[in-house]
């Protein structure tokens, strides 16, 4: 019995100690990890213990405001990323982060001073610009979305949900055939992409090209039936992709938001 007793209290102590030789660097990216699992609420309790073990960590606040935000806890994302900003007032990410999370509270003005802001440490930010072209898009501020939207093109011309908003902007004011141009951009990038063909179609259609509209209509339909999707829902799935500073979260489909990247916080 006492052997027992003695094995049990070694391996609490080894355990004990491999759980306090974590950094919080390790914790960080247990965070970050946990992300990518769509686990925020462990990823929340990683974040607060390396935030525990280095309170000036502002990588992991603000890794821990997007795990709030995809959790759906909106006003602590925005405070978590308030806490990243005031350690660190020229971080960019946090700035952009921060906007997204202040447009999802339907706090559009605030988001766009946000957005604004991470554009002002970093004007080569695609994600900052397109970001605030959904900003003003929920605002009904389609001419200026169209301009924002350019300016995250001129960085990105590859970028196909750039151009598929800027597309969705330009049919808002009548502009059908500007708006065809984009929405054949975003074709040429991505031919599989069913809601732009079902945008174009009515593009065509508003400005009476019916023939061409029902053959965009049907590619539309086609492409859908292939992938099993319904036509009406114009958004597609969530994309992970690899990044220097961790794992880059976007969203594909109109008016979706992207740029939330947790930061490895590495030096």
């Amino acid at each position: 019995m006492r052997l027992i007793y003695l094995v049990f209290i070694l391996n609490l102590m080894l355990t004990t100690s491999a759980h306090c030789e974590q950094t919080a660097e390790d914790w960080n990216n247990k965070g970050n990890s946990l992300i990518a699992q769509s686990q925020y609420d462990e990823a929340i309790k990683a974040y607060d213990e390396a935030i525990r073990l280095d309170p000036d960590y502002a990588a992991a606040w603000n890794n821990k405001g997007i795990a709030l935000k995809k959790g759906g806890r909106y006003e602590e994302a925005v405070l978590a990323y308030d806490e990243a900003i005031g350690l660190d007032p020229d971080y960019a990410a946090a700035w952009n982060n921060k906007g997204i999370a202040l447009k999802s509270q339907g706090n559009y003005y605030e988001a766009i001073k946000a957005h604004d802001q991470a554009i002002r440490l970093d004007a080569n930010s695609t994600d900052a610009w397109y970001n605030k072209g959904n900003v003003l898009m929920s605002l009904n501020r389609y001419g200026e979305a169209v301009l924002t939207y350019d300016q995250a093109i001129s960085l990105d011309a590859n970028s196909s949900d750039a151009w598929q908003n800027k597309g969705n902007a330009l049919k808002s004011i009548g502009k059908y055939d500007e708006a065809i141009q984009a929405y054949d951009e975003v074709i040429r990038l991505d031919p599989s992409y069913a809601d732009a063909w079902k945008k174009k179609a009515a593009a065509l259609s508003a400005i009476g090209r019916y023939d061409e509209s029902t053959q965009a209509f049907n590619e539309a339909l086609n492409i859908s039936n292939r992938k099993g999707d319904s036509i009406s829902n114009g958004r597609r799935s969530e994309e992970l992709d690899g990044s220097s500073t961790g794992i880059s979260i976007r969203y594909k489909g109109p008016d979706s938001d992207r740029g939330e990247e947790p930061d490895s916080g590495a030096v």
